[in-house]
């Protein structure tokens, strides 16, 4: 049975993740950027997985992000294109994982 990830683990990968998204452009003072960071640092401090969406309104995408228990998963980011007309973008993802 995998193990539960340490604070330590959870750390690393977030600050992986969130410098992943500043070398794909990302500013690190935008919204979604602020929001992302609040709600991963909540996972570090935590532990408690949580699969969500938080949108990048200036870059005209959403970040869908999974943060889970287990060390046999990655913490992950998909950068999806957010269209007006569907939710199903023929756009290129961006996926990101603290794996990359």
């Amino acid at each position: 049975m995998p193990k539960q990830k340490t604070k330590e683990e959870r750390l690393a990968e977030t600050v992986s993740l969130l410098t992943q998204l500043k070398k794909n452009g990302v500013r690190s003072n935008s919204l979604g950027y602020l929001t992302l960071k609040q709600r991963l640092t909540a996972w570090v401090e935590s532990g408690v997985p949580e699969d969500f969406t938080v949108p990048f309104r200036e870059y005209g995408r959403e970040a869908v992000v999974s943060l889970p228990r287990y060390n046999n998963r990655a913490a992950g980011i998909n950068f999806k294109v957010k269209t007006q007309n569907s939710e199903d973008s023929e756009e290129p993802a961006l996926e990101i994982s603290e794996l990359d």
